[in-house]
């Protein structure tokens, strides 16, 4: 951050610095009174300015007393978080959590020094810890390691002063989940007992979501809005030609995996009580055709 001129230390902030940090990176007190005058800039609490664009929820945490982190830093910093965003996840010294109203999330072990408007990755995971239920511990995660933000080293030291049963979810994570929604699906049906390989490749279909057994792939639609029609294509097409090859293949949308589970679950353990994905894929004679 001292290498930012005070423009890029707003942007890094989301729009949101306090003086101390626009001090440092070579604001005058002249340029502040005059970016207040023009409205460049307004305050937000003492000694904390945000521009005009500056991000709703962060103005929200720094004008509570506080400064962004948990769930609503790991959005902000692209992290795959369960759940919805309408809450903002906050921070605060131990004077602010004695404002009337005020709510703010804690972490294991001693607090750390608020630096800027939006915690670092590490401090807002810390936090996360205490806010998330264990499966959302392991999907966020598994998001990190994915998303090359941390490696696992980095997350058992931030790990470090969380009770044992904490840290040992640790041993659940697998970086190779491409979204949330596969995380949870894995956490799912492994909970049932159920074998798991993630991200396997087969020869003329590629890398697909899960397999379980010989033969039952499932693929998991990453996000809840519907994706493009040329990806919607795409799928389709790597379902025929897994088909074509002996594969069974489920395909379940965020829909499903978040709201109605259990109903997407039992489809899986259907096939998975009759054996059928125990089966070794045997190619058809001949793939359909589209004319078919």
């Amino acid at each position: 951050m001292e290498d930012l001129d005070y423009p890029g230390v707003l942007a890094a902030g989301f729009g949101v610095a306090s003086w101390k940090q626009l001090r440092t990176a070579g604001m005058t007190r002249t340029e502040l009174r005059a970016a207040l005058k023009n409205s460049t800039l307004r305050g937000v609490r003492r000694g904390w300015y945000a521009t005009p664009w500056a991000d709703a929820n962060v103005v929200s945490a720094v004008a509570a007393g506080g400064v962004l982190s948990c769930l609503s830093a790991l959005r902000l910093q692209k992290v795959w978080v369960p759940g919805t965003s309408e809450t903002v996840h906050a921070r605060a010294r131990a004077s602010a959590h004695r404002t009337p109203g005020a709510q703010f999330c804690q972490q294991y072990g001693r607090p750390e020094s608020e630096l800027s408007s939006v915690d670092e990755l590490t401090v807002a995971v810390r936090h996360a810890l205490k806010c998330l239920d264990d499966e959302g511990i392991v999907v966020v995660c598994d998001s990190i390691l994915n998303k090359d933000l941390l490696e696992l080293s980095d997350l058992k030291t931030v790990f470090r002063s969380a009770p044992a049963r904490i840290r040992r979810l640790l041993d659940r994570c697998d970086g190779a989940a491409q979204s949330g929604t596969e995380s949870m699906t894995r956490l799912h049906l492994r909970s049932r007992g159920i074998g798991v390989r993630t991200q396997v490749d087969i020869a003329g279909v590629g890398f697909v979501d899960m397999v379980v057994g010989a033969r039952l792939i499932i693929e998991v639609d990453g996000y809840e809005h519907r994706s493009s029609k040329e990806q919607f294509e795409k799928d389709r097409e790597r379902d025929r030609k897994a088909v074509g090859l002996g594969y069974i293949v489920i395909r379940l949308t965020y829909h499903q995996v978040v709201h109605e589970w259990p109903a997407a679950e039992e489809s899986i353990m259907d096939i998975v009580r009759r054996g059928e994905h125990l089966k070794p894929p045997v190619p058809t004679t001949e793939l359909v055709s589209d004319d078919t």
